[in-house]
Order: structure tokens, then sequence, then C-alpha cells
């Protein structure tokens, strides 16, 4: 049997996509997300949620400092998880990389301005957090060559060191997904690097990037080749962004206004990728509608967490709600 029929074997995954049957009606619905727009206080939020997946990581919950610790703690659940699905390797290690560059990208940054990584990497990747804390040297070979390619602390930029780990990132989660056999999941990671794709054009449009330096910092392996969107370059942000939402790519039907406003572009993005996961829930079996399941919980929890730190941090209504994603639903 090929790897890729084992992948999709219904067999396999039968109990996981039960479980994940159940575990979707657990979701927050529209009306929770009122709920906690519309509630008075930070405590009011948090009762909201006390019947939800995230009441017992956040009892007790104050600060900013507690949110980020319960939702860390809901994700690292999620994972285990995952783990317990009977997935493969590479489909569990498409979902923990992120992590490891996020911790590797975190350190850079503050080896680069002098400062300290306490209180700034989280523990859900493949590799250890600590690892991250200790000397360069003494990272796995992936990163170090990684930290290398964007220049010593005292040489580097910020937006090197990011261009250098976010592509280093896409380029790992391309080959999970295509180790893993599993179509569904290559779609998402070349649908994730024609988002990342794009949202650098746009940047470096309104910056106004030599056509090279745009170019450099494009990343293979999406649908949109790096040709394709050079040929957009050219044109005004109002233009460009006219021509993504009515080509033949991801953005497709998207507000060109929206788009064009950087502000926008993560939601729009994330909004973009929700729509792609619903595909998942179709699947009567297989891997997909673990895979789905899981990414719509972690924009649940970005979510969710938004709401709760804006509310500690003074954000108006209005403007969280523009925040919001759309739901897998």
């Amino acid at each position: 049997m090929g790897l890729r029929q084992v992948v999709t074997e219904p067999i396999r995954y039968g109990f996981a996509v039960g479980r994940v049957r159940v575990l979707e009606g657990r979701m927050l619905s529209g009306a929770t997300y009122e709920r906690l727009l519309d509630a008075p206080s930070f405590a009011e939020q948090i009762r909201v949620l006390s019947d939800t997946p995230y009441g017992t990581f956040l009892e007790g919950a104050s600060t900013v400092e507690d949110v980020e610790r319960a939702f860390d703690q809901a994700l690292g659940e999620l994972y285990r998880f995952l783990e317990s699905a009977n997935l493969p390797g590479p489909v569990i290690a498409f979902f923990r990389t992120p992590y490891d560059y996020a911790n590797l990208k975190a350190r850079l940054k503050a080896d680069l301005y002098g400062q300290s990584v306490d209180g700034l990497l989280v523990d859900l990747g493949a590799v250890p957090a600590e690892v991250f804390a200790g000397p360069i040297g003494s990272l796995p070979k992936r990163f170090r060559a990684i930290a290398e390619r964007a220049g010593d602390a005292g040489a580097a930029d910020e937006e090197s060191v990011s261009l250098e780990v976010d592509r280093a990132l896409h380029a790992e989660s391309l080959a999970h997904a295509a180790a893993s056999r599993s179509r569904f999941l290559e779609g998402l990671a070349a649908l994730q690097v024609d988002l990342a794709n794009v949202r650098t054009l746009l940047r470096a449009r309104v910056r106004e990037r030599k056509n090279a330096d745009a170019r450099a910092m494009l990343i293979e392996g999406g649908t949109l080749s790096a040709d394709a969107l050079m040929r957009l370059y050219r044109l005004p942000v109002p233009e460009l962004a006219s021509a993504l939402a009515s080509g033949p790519g991801p953005l497709r039907g998207v507000d060109p206004d929206e788009l064009a406003d950087l502000a926008r572009f993560d939601v729009i993005a994330d909004d973009v990728q929700v729509r792609y996961l619903k595909r998942a829930r179709r699947a009567a079996a297989g891997p997909e509608p673990v895979i789905g399941y899981v990414m719509a919980r972690k924009a649940e929890v970005m979510m969710v967490r938004t709401l709760l730190i804006g509310m500690l941090s003074g954000v108006p209504e209005a403007v969280l709600r523009r925040r919001l994603r759309e739901r897998y639903e």
C-alpha cells in the first residue's frame, strides 16, 4: 500500500475523526464572541468562558501574562490530542514547527537588541524552548545556519532576521506537508506561502522597494509564482490589490480596498485560510477533519486571546470587532 493510501486510510483515523466531530461542537459560537465583545469587564469575560474548553485554564487569571499562559496551556492540550490521533509524524511536525521558528526569531531579535529572551519563548515546538535560550552554537544545525545567514547579532537587522527565519519555516512546512502525502496539507502549506508572499509584496510596494529587492524577498513553493507576482509589482497599491482580488489566486473575491490596507491584511489572510480549512469538514474520513479542526482551534485561541488582552489593555470594542476572524463552521 502506498504512503498516500496509508495517510487517507479511513479505519486508521476513525476514532480521531469521531472525536473531532464531538469537539467541533464545543467550539465557540458567534453568540459567545458577541458576549465577549459586550462584556463590561475582564471578570465578565472570564465568566462567559467558564463553561467552555478554556474555562479551566483561565481560572484565577487577572493579567496579560496569565492569559498568555492559559492559552499556551490550551494549545498544549490541543497538540497532545493531535499526537494521540495517530497522525503521521510529518503532520504533527507541520503543527509543531512554527513554534520552533517563532522561538528562533525571538532569540535572534533579542540578541539584536541586547535583550533577554525571558518570557518570549513558548514550549509548543518540537525542540524544547530552553534550547533557544542557550548558546547559538548549541542550537540544532538547521537553526544555526539560519542565524548565520541572517548575520551576526551585531550586523543583522530585524527585517533580515524575519526574512531568513520565515523563508526557512515555509521551506520546512512544505517539506513536512510533502512527506505527509496529504494533498490537503500540501495545499495548506502552499496557501501559507502565497499569503506570506502577497503580504511581502504589498509591504514592499508601499515602501517603494526596488524590483530586485522585492523579488529577493519572495518565497518559492506557493501556487502564485514569483514571476507572476512581480509582473503585478509595477502597479500602484490599489491596482495591485484589485489585480490580486480578481485574479486566479487564493485572494480572489476579497475586498480590494481591505486588501490594500496593510493593517487589515492579517485578518484577511486568516479568513482566506479558514475558508480553505472548511473543505476538511466535508471529508468523511482521513486526516483532513483532524487537520482542519486543529488549525481552526488555533485560530479560535488567537481570537479569544485578542479579546481578553484587548479588554485588559483598554482597546475599544470597535477596534476589537475589526480584528475578529471568520469562524470555522
